[in-house]
């Protein structure tokens, strides 16, 4: 709208509401009730979303409108940037004024659509920034497929973020030619700020996999980095492994991490052990980590997975899926024989969630011994 078009809405002045906001101060902030619409008759306003700046509010602007015709609460905050004075219209006014005017109607609906159009064109570029912070999550993960035959272990992974980025991690790494480093996270929260956390634990974990000596010695090295380096109350849960071929033996630390199961002669059993404290949460601190030993055999089949495959509600009392049932589940999937078992899983998991979509990441690797 321009200066003129405050002019329209002057059979309006009478019935509506004067109000003054000084420079800084804000007109309406993102989460108050939207009780209507405005119009700067002077001075410019700030449009903001979050932290960001998405639009200057001139004279003759209406806005507040959407929210006032749809009801519900304010979508961003208007911040007076210098002393302004703004016409009120309650939503019946603002409706009523529509409806008595056909320019007014036609001006207000330009303005609606051109906002709509920002506001879609935002959305697009925000949609392909997640797209591109999933992909490079996507690529720091590792190819299982590339890795030798002759390890000892063949193994598989799926990784189901609930929204645009995920904190849950996994990662298979060569320590020697006998030797190899298993590490499965998952990081509290979901989006950008998990998706960094887990961006530098890996790249944490796969330095002090160059030197490190024993799994509980890894754990507590990266609980004191995390701390000092890792975005604040961002813990993470951790369990690492190594797997050494000429032993069969399998040393475990967990970090507030679920134990894997291990499916041997058709039996799933957990692995035994203490789960240990949080990675990086300043108000836990413990006196380190519990190492333990598991001889594995060929045949055997170990899972290493996230709580977002068994925190699922199956019903609408709130009872969980729970460890017992995707020790169940993952039963049916192994006798079952299936192509893809983790997809298998997945699927299983998904069709006893009562819930439309995920509310937490869900993240699986299965080892085969050979």
């Amino acid at each position: 709208m321009s200066d003129d078009s405050v002019h329209l809405w002057d059979d309006q002045r009478a019935a509506g509401l004067i109000r003054s906001a000084p420079a800084g101060e804000p007109v309406f902030r993102e989460g108050d009730p939207a009780d209507g619409a405005y119009i700067l008759l002077s001075g410019h306003c700030a449009v903001l979303e979050g932290d960001e700046h998405v639009n200057v509010l001139h004279p003759g602007d209406l806005f507040g409108e959407i929210g006032a015709l749809s009801g519900g609460i304010r979508t961003a905050t208007v911040l007076a940037v210098d002393d302004t004075e703004l016409l009120f219209l309650s939503t019946d006014q603002l409706r009523d004024g529509m409806v008595t005017s056909p320019e007014r109607f036609w001006q207000s609906l330009r303005l609606i659509v051109d906002r709509m159009r920002m506001i879609t064109h935002r959305q697009v570029a925000l949609r392909d920034e997640h797209k591109a912070l999933r992909e490079v999550q996507r690529s720091l993960l590792p190819d299982l497929s590339a890795l030798d035959p002759s390890i000892g272990f063949a193994a598989e992974a799926v990784w189901e973020p609930c929204t645009y980025a995920s904190g849950d991690y996994y990662d298979v790494i060569a320590l020697d030619a006998d030797r190899h480093l298993i590490a499965l996270g998952d990081v509290m929260g979901h989006g950008a700020e998990s998706s960094l956390m887990m961006a530098i634990a890996r790249a944490q974990i796969r330095e002090l996999a160059r030197g490190f000596r024993r799994t509980d010695e890894l754990l507590l090295n990266l609980d004191g980095y995390l701390r000092d380096n890792a975005p604040p109350k961002q813990g993470m849960s951790l369990i690492v492994a190594v797997y050494d071929r000429r032993t069969h033996l399998l040393e475990y630390s967990a970090a507030g991490h679920p134990f894997p199961f291990v499916l041997r002669n058709g039996e799933v059993r957990d692995l035994p052990g203490k789960p240990g404290l949080l990675l990086a949460l300043p108000f836990l601190l413990g006196g380190g980590y519990e190492r333990r030993e598991f001889e594995l055999e060929p045949g055997d089949r170990l899972l290493l997975f996230t709580d977002g495959l068994y925190e699922v509600e199956v019903d609408e009392a709130g009872a969980q899926l729970g460890r017992v049932g995707l020790v169940a589940l993952f039963d049916e999937v192994m006798r079952a024989d299936e192509h893809d078992p983790l997809a298998e899983l997945l699927h299983r998991i998904a069709a006893v969630d009562i819930a439309e979509h995920a509310d937490d990441d869900r993240t699986a690797l299965l080892l085969t011994l050979t």
